[in-house]
């Protein structure tokens, strides 16, 4: 671990300082309805991972990171808005910095190549006020290009949030169109894709909730009536949503799944269900597919 010259970074805007619980739940709102960001929850935990481009989409990915493929020229980075406390970055041993905004010159810890970790890497936590920005970067020079970039982009999108905190307290939506990747969806969406092998599928889905609450998958062999995978099927696919007061508003969903019973030498069909489950009140049941699939096999 080092703290060179080069890896320094510059935390002096203090936006993540002003905002209180009232604004937090501004955020907090504004994000579950952002298709760039996807708010998860872990044990006990909200935090939210902003999305970034791959193949020219923005899409999920396992565990929030992404990665280049050229190896002789890698980066891997991670961008977090955790709410209460820190989500981290594994077992602490020195490789994170922690700051609080409006420190203008600031050390960070590198973390230098090793087996496994092909470049400098680097892990910063900047407190704001109720919540926590938390940063990746691992490339191979010193310089936090990633780090510097991410933390200024962040502070120039919430101080859009506190600008606008009434209109996302009324719709859910933050009124500037280039803070989304694309337009939000007009009308009910669900759909069951292929993902990278047989066994693992990606669901992308447009619903329209009157409140705050999380959605996720279920799913069912259609010919025995079994939920399949659900042990883990429900924590990878929970996402807290965006929700609008009248219901007028739609908002994407998407998450990637396994479904482990099975293989891939066989098919069979299976039904998939989308659930929200309210702050208050039961659960229900916005949407279904049936779909022929495979279960994955290691």
């Amino acid at each position: 671990m080092s703290t060179p010259t080069a890896a320094h970074v510059d935390f002096t805007d203090e936006t993540l300082l002003k905002f209180n619980s009232s604004l937090c739940s501004t955020l907090f709102r504004y994000l579950a309805g952002n298709p760039r960001w996807e708010i998860r929850e872990e044990r006990g935990l909200k935090y939210a991972v902003r999305l970034e481009l791959v193949n020219g989409t923005y899409e999920t990915t396992l565990n929030g990171f992404y990665s280049s493929s050229d190896y002789e020229n890698y980066h891997q980075t991670r961008v977090l808005l955790s709410f209460g406390r820190p989500y981290g970055f594994g077992v602490e041993r020195g490789n994170t910095t922690k700051v609080r905004p409006g420190a203008k010159d600031v050390p960070l810890t590198i973390e230098a190549e090793h087996a496994g970790t092909p470049g400098n890497s680097s892990y910063a936590i900047i407190e704001g006020a109720g919540f926590f920005l938390e940063i990746y970067d691992q490339a191979p020079g010193l310089r936090r290009e990633f780090t510097q970039a991410a933390f200024n982009e962040v502070c120039t999108e919430l101080k859009d949030v506190l600008s606008y905190r009434e209109e996302i307290d009324k719709t859910g939506v933050l009124p500037v169109p280039a803070r989304y990747p694309a337009p939000l969806p007009v009308e009910k969406k669900f759909v069951v894709k292929d993902g990278m092998q047989p066994g693992i599928y990606l669901i992308d889905a447009a619903i329209a909730p009157t409140q705050q609450g999380f959605a996720y998958v279920k799913a069912f062999d259609v010919k025995t009536g079994a939920r399949l995978s659900a042990q883990r099927m429900t924590p990878r696919t929970t996402r807290h949503v965006g929700w609008s007061n009248e219901g007028k508003s739609f908002f994407p969903y998407k998450s990637e799944l396994t479904v482990y019973e099975g293989d891939w030498s066989h098919t069979y069909e299976a039904r998939f269900e989308l659930w929200h489950s309210p702050l208050k009140g039961p659960e229900m049941k916005l949407a279904e597919a049936t779909r022929t699939i495979n279960g994955w096999e290691r």
